[in-house]
């Protein structure tokens, strides 16, 4: 993380992202590795003199590995003999977008902050980016597309599991549970709302396998999230684990360090990710409330009349989280919020479009506010039941069988989850599903603690039916994400053929890399994806979910067609360089219900065909505008 924010800021003061930068970089890092890896092996020599490789560990992660292995190989840009390149269907649904990120990044020959935003001309892009720069770094480094975004997708997939697995271990003491938290949180959830619906229509499912829904197309949300997690970690054991169990009153030794390290991670996320940066951001406030309330604040507060003060204790703990934070939050935050509009941040509540309008539409007067309250919270709570399955059951189980530290520690979680329910924090409700996913980490180990309390009560009579009731409850957890993953596999997509490679790699040979297209609104466009190039404007539910009205995405694609329709003026007017006309734009005027006028694009005073290929059958024409 420090890496990448260190080369980000380098490439910014230089203006470019070449070569020597990258070098530097790497020599900075190697030197603090050095220094570090020094402090910590003079600090730890006696820990790590008597460490022993824990082989059930290490064999499970081995697991882990080749699984993750095998679903970036087979699904993200997976080539086949002809060349096409195919992918997931929910990582060839987001991964253009991210492709279109580094191959602006890669293909231009400088580097200016704020990034311009490739979906739509004339604004700057207030998306989280450090992900998609590290890739581009990779292949500046001489890296393929392809291995510069799998090798960080594994690294950083590891990680989030590696560090999720820990956390459990942390706060449990039973790695069991660890590889089985992982295991579920893998396996656990729906598939697709359409194909679930199509085979049980009654049912209202939302909540979707995390591997089919984030962390394979999300690849922004592993980096954050892994981040997240290294936080938790950091702040259990500098707030709660060091106050034993037991009844003794010994003051507890608080790790500063440890504080000011977790405010530090927190403060460099909103760059990396949006919503890991708010979930954790908000869970640590309240960890840090709860410490510091339950930390024998009768002795270090300060009376002031009849009010309790912070004593200077707990004034320490809340600088050494927050002075990092905000100082290095704030420039992010506010950059980013120039990007955000009025739909962002709306009360929302039961998070999905169905349960929001049933609630908003009951009857909120005087004497009927406590019914309808009653009603949305039946409406909230069933369609938590039916989208966590046996996992519902198990939560208060998990919950009942932990130490009282493990409940303080899940109570912020929880009131994360029940604000992602009142309030939607992107246009689409769904983009909430990556706050619930910080909820959700944690009750997958509650309820993991709960199943092997189950098993272990009735294996203490008969051990084979300890072992099926572990089978049974663990397969009815896991049998729909099981079956996502099938279907995942089985249903790919092609993202590009071979073709729309060769005409992405004419355009990145032959334009500048300023130059504008006008394109249809495809999402998997080669052009912008695989050039980097500008275009006029992208595929709209992008646009939307980014926050663009769509009163404003409406008047710009009625631009382009009146341009497709062969409005020079207008052509002219939004400063377009090159005009496509491939499948997909043709695909757009159908969808539109208009013709593109194919005469006028051939007047040699105005435009000048650099481009006419057979492409997927099709022609492919590009004109440079004069």
């Amino acid at each position: 993380m420090i890496s990448i924010w260190l080369i980000f800021v380098l490439a910014c003061l230089a203006g470019t992202l070449s070569t020597g930068i990258i070098l530097l970089c790497i020599l900075i890092c190697a030197l603090i590795s050095a220094i570090c890896l020094k402090h910590t092996y003079k600090s730890y020599s006696d820990s790590l003199s008597k460490f022993e490789f824990d082989r059930y560990t290490l064999t499970f992660f081995a697991f882990i590995l080749l699984y993750l292995f095998f679903m970036n190989l087979y699904g993200v840009l997976r080539p086949d003999a002809a060349g096409n390149i195919y992918a997931l269907h929910t990582v060839w649904a987001d991964y253009p977008f991210h492709t279109s990120i580094i191959s602006s990044l890669v293909y231009s020959d400088s580097f200016t902050f704020p990034l311009t935003y490739q979906q739509f001309l004339d604004i700057d892009m207030h998306n989280p980016f450090l992900m998609e720069f590290y890739t581009a770094v990779l292949m500046k480094a001489g890296l393929s597309l392809r291995g510069a975004i799998i090798i960080p997708n594994i690294l950083f997939q590891v990680s989030l599991f590696g560090l999720f697995f820990f956390l459990a271990y942390r706060l449990t003491g039973l790695k069991k549970v660890g590889a089985l938290a992982v295991i579920l949180f893998i396996f656990s959830g729906y598939p697709a709302p359409y194909l679930f619906e199509s085979l049980l229509p009654q049912f209202t499912v939302e909540f979707l396998n995390p591997m089919y829904a984030v962390i394979m197309p999300q690849r922004t949300a592993i980096f954050g999230m892994a981040i997240s997690f290294a936080v938790y970690i950091i702040l259990y054991e500098a707030l709660f684990k060091i106050e034993p169990e037991s009844k003794s009153r010994s003051k507890p030794k608080l790790l500063y360090k440890e504080l000011f390290l977790a405010g530090t991670l927190i403060g460099l996320l909103p760059y990396i990710h949006a919503h890991s940066f708010m979930a954790t951001a908000f869970v640590s406030s309240v960890l840090i409330c709860i410490a510091a309330f339950k930390n024998d604040t009768k002795n270090r507060s300060i009376q002031y009349g009849t009010w309790k003060l912070p004593g200077m204790t707990d004034l320490r703990i809340f600088s050494c989280v927050f002075a990092p934070l905000i100082l290095l939050s704030l420039p992010q935050i506010l950059f980013i919020r120039t990007g955000v509009t009025d739909t962002f941040f709306v009360f929302f509540p039961g998070w999905t479009e169905k349960n929001s309008e049933l609630i908003l539409g009951l009857d909120w007067s005087f004497l009927c506010a406590f019914s309808s309250v009653a009603r949305s919270f039946l409406l909230v709570l069933y369609l938590w039941l039916l989208n966590l399955g046996i996992l519902f059951l198990l939560l208060p189980l998990g919950l009942l069988k932990s130490t009282r530290t493990v409940r303080l520690f899940y109570l912020p979680f929880l009131l994360l989850f029940v604000g992602a329910n009142l309030v939607k924090f992107q246009p689409w409700y769904f983009d909430n599903y990556k706050l619930f996913l910080h909820w959700y980490a944690l009750t997958v180990i509650l309820a993991a603690v709960a199943i092997f309390w189950l098993c272990d009560s009735v294996s203490k009579r008969r051990k084979s039916i300890g072992t099926l009731v572990l089978i049974v409850l663990v397969s009815s957890c896991i049998l729909f994400g099981v079956g996502t993953h099938v279907w995942m596999l089985e249903k790919d997509c092609q993202m590009w053929s071979g073709e729309e490679l060769e005409v992405a790699e004419w355009v990145r040979d032959n334009t500048a890399s300023d130059a504008v297209f006008l394109t249809g609104s495809a999402h998997n466009h080669p052009i912008p994806s695989l050039s980097g190039r500008q275009r006029v404007m992208g595929y709209e539910g992008w646009l939307w979910s980014h926050g663009m009205n769509w009163t404003c995405i409406n008047a710009r694609k009625n631009a382009e067609i009146e341009m497709y329709k062969g409005d020079y003026t207008l052509v002219k007017a939004y400063g377009v360089d090159y005009v496509c006309i491939c499948a997909h734009e043709r695909a757009f005027a159908s969808d539109n219900h208009f013709v593109i006028n194919y005469s006028a694009f051939d007047d040699p005073t105005r435009f000048d065909l650099q481009f006419d290929e057979v492409v997927d059958g099709g022609c492919c024409r590009i004109y440079e505008v004069k």
